[in-house]
């Protein structure tokens, strides 16, 4: 009897770590902050000089739909690492799961820096424009990425 219930576990064991490996995590929340897409600036906003460059104009918006939050989860993973090139930020990005925090800036023209890191995502920005105009600048649908 004794070697049933071992049997029994570890077969419990197995199943519940396959299952759990095609599972997408997605985030509690997701918190943008943006400053105006036509918003000029004299020199180039940094991720670190972002919030005190605009603290009296940047917006705040947090999704927690269960659809927006599977949706911006999937297209985090269509990063691409790009070359450095200059980087004016007009937003950040925060994932939420739990007490983890994972953010990101971003320019205009789809490029997203975290960690030292350059990535482009075209589709992410268009996305997260979508969340905040209702509908995204055209010139989005022209860029394309030349690394």
């Amino acid at each position: 009897m004794k070697t049933f219930y071992i049997i029994l576990f570890a077969q419990i064991l197995v199943l519940s770590c396959n299952a759990s490996f095609g599972q997408v995590h997605k985030p509690d929340s997701i918190k943008v902050e943006f400053e105006g897409f036509n918003t000029e600036t004299v020199f180039d906003v940094t991720c670190e000089a972002f919030a005190s460059t605009f603290t009296e104009t940047k917006k705040v918006k947090v999704l927690c739909n269960q659809r927006d939050l599977s949706r911006f989860e999937l297209l985090k993973k269509d990063f691409k690492q790009a070359k450095a090139r200059s980087f004016d930020v007009r937003g950040t990005i925060t994932y939420i799961y739990g007490k983890i925090l994972n953010k990101y800036c971003f320019d205009l023209f789809g490029y997203f820096y975290k960690d030292g890191k350059l990535y482009s995502n075209k589709n992410l920005l268009i996305a997260i424009s979508d969340k905040i105009y209702t509908n995204h600048p055209k010139y989005l649908d022209t860029l394309s990425y030349h690394e």
